[in-house]
This record gives structure tokens, C-alpha cells and sequence, in this order.
């Protein structure tokens, strides 16, 4: 009987695939297959399967007995991740989304012995298998994929090839996939009760969103509470920009600024530099860090998690999949 080939025949990849299925099909005490029959069921060498049973042994997961073969011991043995690897890929082609993502994910792992990189997507059609064939192709025990809102069929053929994949988007067609996604609505809401509270009475919000997003939908929610109307610039259009240059020369004590996105937040504090004025209230939904930083501008402060805690909290899902042998749940949860 012909055997399936094993996708990367590598190391790292067997140990894994065989600590899978130890944790799924048997209990403490059960005695394991023989080195052939891993060898077989896995279209590996001998030799690479009795190295990673070496490991196996050295961590306590299963010990090795004269005339009974390959016994199981420990499911819970912790697990060395020293030697694998993370790739963050991004679709979105900004560094000012992109790198404070990576240095989250960089700084997480890397006392536990974690190699990181980094790569921008170059490849075309994100959404069919050759995309997962490519990321397969890339040879890492971990995958971080960041704006990839419509690739459930490649990041569930990384899946099931024994890539461990965590995305920055829920895909709801793909109940599978560990994702950590922004909680849009609930901190565009939280912005909103944050202006009444400053008895605001007019609030812009600034964004390349459409107005019909959760976090135009959050913000309206909170303002209908109290007496503050709420006006959207769409800054897809150019048309736009000279109303927001208005607003911003304009604003009172009673005027708030919500930008609903990293990207508009640089042309906003752009405006506010040529202006020479910063309106008193002002949020930011995201940005690098806390704190949205523009040389010349006061720090503005931000309302959601910062790109450096969202890339932590990606990398927290592979690490405790390393080193529990099962996801953290909620599998798919907003921060």
C-alpha cells in the first residue's frame, strides 16, 4: 500500500505530527506503535523517527521498555520549543501596521528559543489553495497571518498539512482557525461614552471605513445616549479633506475628534501640524502603540489595543499550543 507523503519531512514537523497523535489516540500506560509502524504511518526514515522518540523520552511523554515497545507516560510533558519557527505574514503593505505587530510577536517569543521573520505578501490570489501550497512552501512551525479576511481555504489546507496558523480576522466559514481579532464595536463605544463624558456635543469621526462599520456603528450607539450629533468624513474621497481642515480649525471646547483608523490618523495629525492646532478632544481607535506619536503633536490617546498587544496575543496562541498540545479557547475571541 502506497503511503500518503508526508508534506515536510523534517524534524520538527514529524515530532509534532507524532506528539499529536500520541495526545489523540492514547492514554498513560497504552503502549505505542513500533518504530517500523511510525515509520510507515508517517512516510518517515527510521532514523528520524527513533531521534524524535529519543526526545519524546527525554521530555517524559513515553519510555522505552526491553519486549514492550513504546509506552506512553506523560500527555501533559512539557515540550521544548527551542529550534521552531513563526512567520508573520502581512497583507497590508504599512509598515505602521505591520512592525509594532512583529516586535509583539518578536519580544513574546523569543525567550523560549523562538526564531521570528517577517515577510510582506507578494503572492497574487490570497483565497485558493495555491496560497496554501506558498505558505506551506515557507517551511515554519507557526504562521501569523495578518489582514487576510477572506483565505479560510489556504489557511485550512496549512492545517491540515500540520502548520499551526493564527490569524488577525475571524473567518466565520473556518470554525477551525484560532484567530485574536479587535473588538471593533465595543471599543469605538467605549470612545463615544468617552466624549459624552467630556460633554462633547459634536463629535467628526475621521476614517477610510466605511460608515456603515462596526466602529461607526459603535461610536453612533454610544453618542444617541446624549445630546451629540456625530458627522463621518470618508477620507477615500478627496473631497473630504478640506471639510476636515475645517472642522479641525473650528473645533471648540465641545467639539470631539474620533479617527477611526492608524492610516487616517497620520493625515489627521498631518492637518493638525499645517492648522497649528490639535482639538482638545481627540481619540484615536489604533496605532502602534498607546499612544498615537506624530512628531510636532501631542501624544493622542488610543482606544483599542495597540498593534504591539495584538501581535503578543497572536503569539500567545502559538505558544500555548506548543506547549499544551491544544488551543486556547475561545478558539476565535475579540480583544
Amino acid at each position: 500500500m502506497r503511503c500518503k507523503k508526508l508534506p515536510k519531512q523534517i524534524f520538527d514537523k514529524l515530532y509534532r505530527n507524532i506528539k499529536q497523535d500520541i495526545c489523540t489516540n492514547y492514554a498513560p500506560k497504552q503502549k505505542y506503535l513500533q518504530v517500523r509502524e511510525i515509520a510507515t504511518k508517517f512516510c518517515a526514515s527510521i532514523q528520524t523517527v527513533q531521534k524524535v522518540i529519543g526526545k519524546l523520552k527525554d521530555e517524559g511523554m513515553v519510555s522505552t521498555q526491553a519486549r514492550q515497545g513504546i509506552i506512553v507516560q506523560n500527555l501533559d510533558a512539557p515540550t521544548s520549543l527551542s529550534g521552531k519557527k513563526i512567520i508573520v505574514i502581512s497583507n497590508k503593505q504599512d509598515g505602521h501596521f505591520y512592525e509594532a505587530f512583529y516586535e509583539g510577536v518578536r519580544s513574546n517569543v523569543a525567550p523560549e528559543g523562538i526564531s521570528t521573520s517577517f515577510m510582506l505578501n507578494t503572492y497574487g490570489s490570497t483565497t485558493n489553495l495555491g496560497f496554501g501550497q506558498y505558505l506551506e512552501s515557507l517551511e515554519a512551525d507557526g504562521i501569523i497571518a495578518l489582514s487576510f479576511s477572506n483565505s479560510a481555504l489556504p489557511f485550512y489546507y496549512c492545517q491540515s498539512h500540520g502548520i499551526d496558523i493564527v490569524s488577525d480576522y475571524i473567518i466565520d466559514d473556518l470554525p477551525t482557525l484560532p484567530a485574536v481579532q479587535t473588538n471593533n464595536y465595543l471599543h469605538a463605544h467605549e470612545a463615544g461614552l468617552e466624549f459624552l463624558k467630556r460633554d462633547c456635543t459634536h463629535v467628526f469621526e475621521i476614517g477610510f471605513y466605511p460608515q456603515g462599520s462596526k466602529r461607526y456603528t459603535g461610536l453612533k450607539d454610544a453618542l444617541g445616549k446624549g445630546n451629540c450629533t456625530l458627522t463621518y468624513f470618508d477620507l477615500s474621497s478627496s473631497k473630504y479633506l478640506g471639510a476636515v481642515s475645517d472642522a479641525i480649525r473650528g473645533a471648540d471646547s465641545h467639539t470631539g475628534f474620533f479617527i477611526s483608523d492608524y492610516a487616517a490618523a497620520y493625515l489627521f495629525g498631518s492637518l493638525c501640524l499645517q492648522s497649528k492646532v490639535k482639538p482638545l478632544h481627540t481619540l484615536i481607535y489604533d496605532a502602534e502603540d498607546t499612544y498615537f506619536h506624530l512628531e510636532g503633536l501631542k501624544p493622542i490617546r488610543t482606544v483599542a489595543p495597540s498593534f504591539h498587544e495584538l501581535g503578543t496575543a497572536l503569539s500567545d496562541v502559538l505558544l500555548y499550543k506548543w506547549k499544551h498540545g491544544t488551543y486556547p479557547q475561545p478558539l476565535q475571541r475579540k480583544i
